[in-house]
């Protein structure tokens, strides 16, 4: 009945941790735990379709590390998505390193989540900006965290462009209506259509002649950039006010992949970056094992450390039926009365006092029963006498009551009744029988403990 119990409590144990198991997959599968815009998320917000669609045509990665181990961008696409305007600030050494990305060859998007209306300004932020002036540093008592945020440029006073913000149509009873943006280059076969929806209020205002207009947003006579790019070195950097062309959502309902193929540019490798999303990477044991598949080896050592827990828990012998006996009951399993005694003299009695411990308990055992002879006590007292004179670690007290035995066994039909002889465990002579005291017999050598 125990081990049914068991064995059930192992199998719902097994059932708990599948389902588990199947719900989170469920949960990774789709994605939704992570931000929006992220190469890992399968719902409509998400990349996944895109990145395993590049992936079918070239090599595409996901960038779980910080910016400065980019490294070179030799016929390499990055693409920054779904930052907001508020987050694109670097430290100048992120700078270096993502401009010297672009110098080698490199093609930066940066593509920013939708913002459907002016974001409100920090006032204080913006005064501790100004009066520490752009790339610089003012002293500050703010946290560590704070004052290291403050450190960082924005990337508008970097690569001279600015963000601004135009009113979108509201659409009842929630939300707002995506606007037209018209493309600007003429004379090139690059495969763009001549117009995209964009979903963002977002604009910019380049201050670099540097800057090519890609696309603008129309109205009236007002015209406000939305696509631009520029050059730098052998790469180029795009800077785009909407992710939604790249979501799992527009290559549902909107694909639009003349602009898709332009965007990644004649780069062999697509690096989708991560980590301004929030998603990184530790390195750490189970960052290990997912990186070389020991997920199998794992499991098998959880299923063996179950294992270990219930062989430690019941045996798996059939249980022996407890034995009865009339006179004491119960007996308990596993000894007998002789390994019992031998457990407690090992515990209880020391190796240099077993010898008198053990004459005693046979004194004390002869009682009115035949005793040995006379000659036998004498030639047993010459051993102890011999033993006690041996210094304590040549002692052998097994020996001495082998040659008891050798002595005792000797001359067995030849006894006579002795009535009170024995051998003391206490310093002292042994004891002779009365009427051999009578004869006046010398007085054995008295025991040394």
């Amino acid at each position: 009945m125990r081990k049914l119990s068991i064995f059930i409590l192992l199998v719902a144990l097994a059932g708990f941790l599948a389902a588990l198991g199947h719900l989170l997959r469920l949960r990774f599968e789709t994605g939704d735990n992570y931000p929006p815009y992220s190469s890992f998320r399968a719902d409509p917000i998400g990349t996944k379709a895109f990145y395993e669609s590049v992936d079918a045509l070239a090599s595409a990665r996901r960038s779980l590390q910080p910016i400065l181990k980019l490294g070179d961008g030799r016929d390499t696409t990055l693409l920054w998505l779904g930052a907001t305007p508020e987050a694109l600030r670097f430290h100048l050494d992120e700078f270096r390193v993502l401009e010297t990305f672009v110098r080698s060859g490199g093609r930066l998007i940066i593509a920013a989540s939708p913002a459907f209306e002016s974001p409100r300004t920090n006032i204080f932020a913006l005064a501790a900006a100004r009066k520490r002036g752009v790339g610089g540093a003012a002293p500050t008592n703010a946290p560590s965290g704070v004052a290291d945020d403050f450190l960082k440029v924005y990337l508008t006073d970097r690569w001279d462009v600015s963000f601004d913000y135009k009113r979108l149509a509201r659409r009842e009873p929630d939300g707002f209506d995506p606007v037209a943006a018209s493309l600007q280059i003429t004379g090139e076969s690059s495969g763009l259509p001549s117009k995209i929806f964009v979903h963002s209020a977002l604009t910019f205002e380049p201050r670099d002649p540097a800057w090519h207009e890609i696309y603008t947003r129309r109205e009236g006579t007002n015209a406000w950039p939305v696509l631009i790019q520029r050059f730098m070195g052998r790469g180029s950097i795009v800077l785009l006010v909407d992710s939604f062309y790249f979501s799992n959502e527009a290559l549902r309902d909107d694909r639009q992949p003349g602009f898709l193929s332009w965007a990644i540019g004649p780069g062999r490798r697509v690096v989708f970056e991560e980590t301004h999303l929030g998603t990184t990477e530790k390195s750490g044991v189970v960052t290990l094992a997912r990186k070389y598949h020991l997920e199998s080896l794992l499991i098998a050592l959880v299923l063996l450390a179950l294992l270990f827990i219930w062989k430690n828990a019941t045996s798996l012998m059939p249980a022996r039926e407890r034995q009865k006996s009339a006179e004491t009951g119960d007996t308990v399993e596993g000894r007998d009365s002789a390994g019992a005694f031998v457990n407690l003299l090992r515990r209880n009695v020391a190796p240099a006092n077993l010898l008198r411990v053990c004459l005693d308990q046979w004194n004390l055992a002869l009682g009115a029963v035949r005793k040995p002879a006379r000659h036998q006590l004498e030639e047993m007292q010459r051993i102890i006498d011999a033993e006690n004179a041996a210094p304590p670690r040549q002692r052998n007290p097994v020996m001495a009551y082998r040659e008891f035995c050798r002595i005792l066994s000797r001359d067995a039909g030849a006894r006579r009744p002795v009535l009170d002889a024995g051998i003391s465990n206490r310093p002292g002579p042994v004891s002779p029988p009365a009427s051999e005291t009578a004869r006046h017999e010398p007085e054995t050598v008295p025991l040394k403990p």
